[in-house]
């Protein structure tokens, strides 16, 4: 049955011939002009290479790993934010258990210049800021601003749980700082300042 169908479906196709397939070849000729290939590869470069010097004298930063033509500063004007990178580097408790001892949080802000400021931060000065950015901030960028961690009154000395909340907050505290808007205005200079 398949042996009957194939055959029928190959008799529609159109046959082909010798002549037909003439027509559609390009015949390559036996031998390459080396000197004619050598100057369109010299003009290729001096064409690549001035396209290179233009943009390097007309373009705003570094250019981008992906393309020779997009440059990291395309579209993004320039940014008020002052840190470019954001880390929890620990924590330590001040005090005695008993006597109200509290944990401290090491908050490495390293700048756009380079500059690593260590911040101490309390659990506590993470929501006054949060508290802060909600009362000051346009509406519009509100959401931006992730929730905090949840407080948890009897695990808050155990290592386990503080190493947990050191990365939460670290990474409420990437979210904040390096937001183009919000990680400019003046409550998240201050706190980081303070």
């Amino acid at each position: 049955m398949q042996s009957s169908q194939s055959s029928s479906a190959q008799s529609h196709l159109p046959s082909r011939s010798p002549q037909n397939d003439k027509a559609q070849l390009v015949l390559i000729p036996d031998r390459i002009d080396v000197e004619e290939e050598s100057r369109l590869y010299d003009e290729l470069e001096e064409d690549e290479d001035v396209n290179e010097s233009f943009a390097l004298q007309s373009s705003p930063g570094p250019p981008s790993i992906y393309s020779r033509d997009i440059w990291l500063g395309d579209h993004v004007g320039q940014s008020a934010v002052f840190s470019r990178d954001v880390r929890i580097s620990g924590w330590t408790s001040v005090g005695d258990q008993l006597g109200g001892a509290f944990i401290v949080y090491d908050c490495a802000i390293r700048t756009k210049e380079g500059i690593t400021i260590h911040a101490h931060k309390r659990f506590n000065d993470f929501v006054e800021l949060y508290h802060t950015l909600k009362h000051t901030l346009p509406r519009h960028l509100l959401h931006f601003i992730p929730p905090l961690p949840p407080k948890s009154p009897f695990a808050r000395y155990r290592p386990a749980f503080l190493d947990h909340r050191r990365r939460q907050l670290q990474s409420w505290l990437s979210v904040v700082l390096l937001h183009p808007e919000i990680g400019a205005c003046q409550a998240v200079r201050h706190w980081v300042l303070d």
